[in-house]
């Protein structure tokens, strides 16, 4: 994997590099350090970078600009910044966490094991609940419903909670048993109870806390064979 480290504060980009090499360690392939916002725009474009430690004030620079003009670019984010009053605006572009300056190694390595645990279920989203950014563990989601440009999160427990992103975007943010069922559907494949077949060639999803979620002829076949499988 690689890793990219935009930090325009030289000792705060050491430590950084640091505790990323402890982390990783022989998993991690290359790790850049840049401290300004064309370098790293030129770096992401090149399509190799695996995760992002974001500051957001860059010699002025504002961070949230960089994830902006890289929106089509696939890496994960981990922002670190002293701007914890920003963190809300982080939930709109799908980061994996907010670590506040100045922070602990403890935290730091929190958020990075959000990265690696990311394809398991001990994963965490970050979703918007009673107006604050929370974690939410994948294991818990349910499924997820379209809702214009952004989506709606159904959990086992029947709640439901708001993402800023659309569901395009938030199938990239999903562990692999995350299927995409339906133009407006994801459906975490570990809940799968039931494959209903109606008239007209109509399909639909039961899981162990939803009925009747559609599910599209295109994505029958697949389906009919997990549940068979």
């Amino acid at each position: 994997m690689n890793v990219l480290i935009l930090e325009d504060e030289p000792l705060i980009a050491q430590g950084l590099e640091r505790e990323v090499r402890a982390h990783f360690g022989a998993r991690l392939g290359n790790l850049v350090l840049h401290d300004n916002v064309p370098q790293a725009l030129a770096a992401l474009a090149q399509g190799q970078v695996d995760l992002l430690l974001l500051d957001l004030n860059l010699h002025g620079a504002d961070g949230y600009d960089l994830l902006r003009l890289a929106a089509d670019a696939r890496f994960q984010t981990i922002i670190v910044s002293a701007h914890a009053e920003r963190s809300i605006t982080a939930f709109e572009f799908g980061v994996l966490d907010f670590v506040a300056k100045p922070f602990s190694r403890e935290r730091l390595h929190k958020a990075l094991q959000r990265y690696t645990g990311r394809h398991t279920e001990a994963a965490s989203l970050a979703v918007k609940k009673r107006g604050a950014l929370e974690w939410i563990a994948m294991a818990d989601i349910d499924h997820v419903q379209a809702d214009g440009h952004y989506s709606n999160i159904v959990l086992c427990s029947g709640e439901q909670c708001f993402h800023d992103l659309p569901i395009d975007k938030l199938m990239a943010l999903l562990p692999p048993h995350f299927l995409r069922v339906h133009r407006s559907y994801i459906v975490n494949s570990l809940g799968f109870k039931r494959l209903q077949i109606g008239a007209g060639g109509k399909y639909a999803l039961d899981t162990q806390t939803s009925t009747g979620i559609p599910v599209s002829r295109s994505s029958y076949p697949a389906l009919k064979q997990r549940l068979l499988g």
